[in-house]
This record gives C-alpha cells, sequence and structure tokens, in this order.
C-alpha cells in the first residue's frame, strides 16, 4: 500500500515546492536576471503554448510558473525486481492504482527502503529525477532542475510531463510512461523542426538524433529482455541463473557502446529492476509512431491514446 506515514511526508514536500512558484512573466520582467535563465524560462512560456495549441495537450498553469529547488535532483525514484523472474515489486497509490516506483524528496530516504528491499532479496535502483508531474491536479512549476537541462532536452521533459496531465492509464505504468517518451520526442521534433516556434536548424538535427538513440536503445532492452524471459522459463538453479544472465546482460550492453547508444554499465552487471526501469520508458515505441500517418498530425495520435487509456 502507499502508506499514510509515506503519503504525508510526499504531499507535504510537494506542498512546500507548490507554494514557492513564482510566475515567469514576473522573473522575466526583474532586471539582470542570467541571459542563460531568461532564454530557458522564454522557452518554457513557448513549449507551454505549442504544446496547448498545436498538440492538444492538457496545459492549464502549468509550466507559467517556477521554482528554485537549490538540488540538481529534487526527487529520488526507487524501484525494486525479482531477480528470478522480469517482474517488478509494486506500491499501490490512490487514484493512481498499482506502480512499479516511489519517489522520494529525501535521499536519505530513498536509500534506506532500498536497502530494506535488498536486504528481501530483490534487485533495487535509486535514480534521480529532474521533474515530477502532479498529473493535472496542480499546476506544475518549472523546477530549476529541469530549467538546468539543455533547450532541447527541457523542451522534450515539458512535453513529457504535460502528457501525463492529459493520458493516464492507472496501473500501467508501462504505457503511461513510454506514451510520453514518445509524444515527449516527436512534440519536441515538432517544435524545433516542423514549423513550430521553436524552429531551428541545429536543435532539429539535435532532436532528431536523441529521437533515433531512444528507439535504439528499446529495441535492445527488447531483446535483452525476451532473452531474459526464455531464461527464467527454465527455471534453472540460482547460480546457472546468475551466470547466465550476467552475460547476456554484457552482451547488451557491448552493444549499446558499439553502437553508441549509451554505456555497457547501465545493463552490466545484470540488474533486473535497472532494466525494467528502462523498459517503462521504452516499451511500444514503433508501435506509438504508426498512430501517426507519415506526414500527419501528432493530434491523431494523442486522440488514439487517449482512447487506448479510456478503454484500459
Amino acid at each position: 500500500m502507499g502508506g499514510p506515514t509515506y503519503l504525508t511526508r510526499a504531499a507535504w514536500s510537494e506542498a512546500r515546492i507548490l507554494l514557492r512558484r513564482e510566475p515567469i512573466a514576473e522573473i522575466l520582467a526583474r532586471p539582470g536576471l542570467d541571459p542563460v535563465r531568461a532564454d530557458r524560462l522564454r522557452l518554457t512560456l513557448a513549449v507551454r503554448d505549442f504544446a496547448r495549441d498545436a498538440l492538444g495537450l492538457r496545459v492549464g498553469a502549468s509550466y507559467s510558473t517556477y521554482v528554485d529547488v537549490d538540488e540538481t535532483a529534487p526527487l529520488h525514484v526507487v524501484s525494486a525486481a525479482y531477480r528470478d523472474r522480469l517482474e517488478s515489486h509494486l506500491w499501490r497509490y490512490p487514484l493512481v492504482g498499482r506502480l512499479p516506483y516511489r519517489g522520494f524528496f529525501d535521499r536519505a530516504e530513498a536509500d534506506a527502503t532500498a536497502a530494506r528491499l535488498e536486504a528481501d532479496g530483490l534487485d533495487v535502483e535509486v535514480r534521480p529525477a529532474v521533474a515530477f508531474s502532479t498529473l493535472g491536479w496542480f499546476a506544475d512549476p518549472l523546477l530549476s532542475s529541469t530549467a538546468a537541462e539543455p533547450p532541447v532536452a527541457l523542451v522534450e521533459t515539458i512535453i513529457h510531463e504535460l502528457f501525463h496531465a492529459t493520458v493516464w492509464r492507472p496501473g500501467d505504468a508501462a504505457f503511461n510512461e513510454s506514451a510520453a517518451t514518445w509524444m515527449g520526442h516527436r512534440g519536441a521534433i515538432a517544435f524545433f523542426c516542423e514549423g513550430g516556434p521553436g524552429a531551428d536548424e541545429a536543435r532539429c538535427r539535435e532532436v532528431r538524433r536523441r529521437w533515433a538513440i531512444v528507439r535504439g536503445r528499446g529495441r535492445i532492452f527488447a531483446r535483452l529482455a525476451a532473452r531474459l524471459r526464455r531464461l527464467y522459463a527454465g527455471a534453472p538453479p540460482a547460480a546457472v541463473r546468475e551466470r547466465v544472465r550476467a552475460r547476456l546482460a554484457a552482451r547488451a550492453g557491448r552493444e549499446l557502446e558499439e553502437r553508441r547508444l549509451g554505456s555497457q554499465s547501465e545493463l552490466s552487471p545484470p540488474n533486473n529492476a535497472r532494466l525494467l526501469g528502462l523498459l517503462l520508458y521504452a516499451t511500444g515505441l514503433e508501435d506509438f509512431e504508426r498512430t501517426v500517418p507519415p506526414g500527419g498530425d501528432l493530434r491523431a495520435g494523442l486522440s488514439a491514446l487517449e482512447s487506448s487509456a479510456e478503454g484500459g
């Protein structure tokens, strides 16, 4: 279960952030504003308008305010999985359903939870997050941790998080995160490359390169997952299982490096929690691509995903 103590602490920590929101328009009017910060703030206002008007995302007042969180990663996400099967440990939350991760605004709490899970014999992963979404319940601010991202990554992140406020299938983390990944990257391509207000040749090349990398990584993760599922289905002795999964993970990691899609350390040594966490953001990307015909409007894809989410 989510647990009343955890939920109360998380809600309080999030409320403290939301209460510090400042309108971006007011910040931009201040003299002596750092030029890089000003550029990121203007870019944020432009992309939120684009997400609303061109993509059809539910924007509301989100990303019209800013909060300095004084941290590079205000949120730490813990995930866990079983070592003998590709299955995540799940937490149950009100309204959003069962999810394979738990977020902490305090790194010490995240590490303590991870240690308990690891002591129970699970693979565990703790990763930082530079942004989070309240799923449309509140007007999400731009965090300073997000604003510190390069322009292309910033736009991808904002569209990703706004997608969560628009489409959400309770209890289906892979659909929610992968669909948001698709919309974040494809929306950014539209913003920088396809007549959007951010039209820029260099950034267009960068955003297309990043999307190609994400798709390539997704294919490697999927192949590794399929091989591991076959391994686990045979229920080999633990020693054999660990030896084979280490070999499979190392092979996939080498492919990441050889194709310049990532680092071998992402997959080796093997960690089912890490792999499932990567797959959360890279499952079904090609299926999402097919929701939009060549040269078609991303709104068609959004409509298809909304219908899919409503249908469960």
